[in-house]
């Protein structure tokens, strides 16, 4: 399972949203689709962050951390630094 987690693809406009807002629902969306996997046992999800900051990124680790899952930098040929490779 692919998740991409810009926002772009989670919410039809950020107008009016603040940076903490929409790093809210893309930790939102993660956490939801990694209960769904836990659920229906699929065993691997490929979270697209993107490189930017590295704000989402180290979020998406530390929430990650909080379930029992392991978590890989994704394939670099195919996504660059830009995607964390989830095992449920």
């Amino acid at each position: 399972m692919e998740v991409d987690l810009h926002i772009q693809h989670l919410v039809k406009s950020t107008a009016g949203m603040q940076n903490f807002d929409m790093l809210t629902v893309q930790l939102d969306t993660a956490k939801m689709k990694i209960e769904f996997a836990q659920r229906k046992r699929i065993p691997r999800i490929i979270f697209i962050h993107g490189v930017g900051e590295g704000v989402l990124k180290s979020e998406l680790q530390f929430l990650l951390n909080r379930y029992n899952v392991k978590f890989y930098d994704a394939s670099y040929q195919k996504y660059g630094l830009g995607a964390t490779e989830v095992y449920v």
